[in-house]
């Protein structure tokens, strides 16, 4: 059945998952526990003919000091990590006719992203070292504010931003904007456009989103929903994305994340000044060498917020479907397009706490399934 084959699918996917973050974190700490930060750092700064004992607050060198050690230990764990999602993408996929990832997609998307995160990351860096020379005690509230100010600048301009992407272009179809516009109006929405999300060769992506925090949103519709799916499924889906923003869900997350962000900042300071300098050799919080252990306290911080973030994932899909039922009136839709998507995702029938604690963003599909169904006959 396929309930047994998802069950069996979704296993093996996370049994690889934890096995790629035990692999790359067990690097990162294995880097922060060897003389490679010191040493890096101190390669650099004897390259650039830096005085090692110059007292003065951290300058673009030390960020470069810090980027180096970020890119070392980034580089390395997804290394060791990588043999674990080359066969979660690649072997494991293909067994369950799920879309294949190639090695060379993968390699270039982990190039991609840890480009970003070693500039951003360098960036987050400089101004803990800046704050700390000026008051140590501020060093990690007012790194986590500066990361917040830059992402809500980000969030705010992201309606224009997918603009520039080759990916994303205007809904072509005039009947389908006719209806969507209409739903997002009883909805209470004003939409600034409706938008195409072009993924080709890249598998399955039926999928909508609303983009946009404050003012009219963008509705990004996948080329597969629009495609492969009728225009009740379609509004189904939408109206799902309309009712996050009818909860205010996106503010709540927000608020959620700002809290993650600030005690993984706390996290990183408090690694920095301890296990940095007992175990690692650096000279105080704002050496460069630090970095690998903050990236360590970070991590631990994250990893133990996330049973509440997905907690609340989970609540909020939840009245994301009801408000959807709400909106379109046919749970048989909604139903029949949950079905279709534990099917094609190979969605497990029964996940244990533990599960839904660490992996779950979502309900499971037959929990949403029968409550589409309590809606479709309440007297039951």
């Amino acid at each position: 059945m396929n309930e047994d084959k998802g069950t069996r699918y979704r296993r093996a996917e996370r049994g690889l998952m934890l096995l790629e973050v035990a692999a790359a974190g067990a690097v990162v700490l294995a880097v922060a526990c060897s003389p490679a930060p010191v040493a890096i750092a101190a390669w650099i700064r004897a390259a650039s003919g830096l005085d090692a004992g110059r007292m003065g607050p951290p300058g673009v060198l030390d960020g470069l000091m810090a980027a180096a050690v970020l890119a070392v230990t980034l580089g390395l764990a997804a290394l060791a990590a990588s043999p674990f999602a080359n066969r979660r993408h690649g072997v494991l996929a293909s067994r369950y006719n799920l879309p294949v990832v190639s090695p060379l997609s993968l390699v270039r998307e982990r190039i991609r992203h840890g480009a970003v995160v070693v500039v951003a990351g360098a960036g987050a860096w400089w101004l803990f070292a800046r704050l700390a020379h000026m008051t140590t005690w501020l060093a990690g509230i007012g790194t986590a504010a500066g990361v917040l100010v830059a992402a809500a600048v980000v969030m705010l301009l992201a309606p224009w931003l997918i603009l520039l992407s080759p990916r994303v272009r205007p809904v072509r179809d005039e009947a389908v904007s006719g209806r969507l516009h209409a739903l997002a109006s009883r909805a209470g929405l004003r939409l600034a456009g409706l938008h195409e999300w072009v993924f080709d060769a890249e598998g399955d992506h039926a999928n909508a989103a609303l983009v946009g925090v404050v003012g009219p949103r963008r509705l990004l519709l996948s080329d597969t929903l629009i495609a492969g799916c009728p225009p009740e499924e379609m509004e189904a889906v939408v109206a799902h994305e309309l009712g996050h923003h009818a909860h205010g869900h996106t503010w709540l997350r927000v608020r959620a994340q700002a809290v993650v962000v600030v005690l993984a900042a706390l996290g990183a300071q408090l690694f920095a000044a301890g296990p940095a300098r007992w175990v690692g050799g650096t000279v105080g919080i704002t050496d460069p060498a630090s970095v690998a252990w903050m990236l360590v306290g970070a991590g631990l911080a994250w990893l133990a917020a996330r049973p509440w973030l997905l907690a609340q994932s989970r609540q909020h899909e939840a009245e994301a479907d009801a408000f959807a039922l709400g909106l379109t009136g046919r749970p048989d839709v909604l139903e029949r397009v949950l079905a279709r998507l534990g099917a094609r995702n190979l969605a497990s029938e029964e996940d244990s706490l533990l599960t839904r604690a660490f992996f779950l963003t979502h309900p499971p599909i037959p929990t949403r399934i029968a409550a589409a169904r309590r809606a479709a006959r309440p007297e039951l």
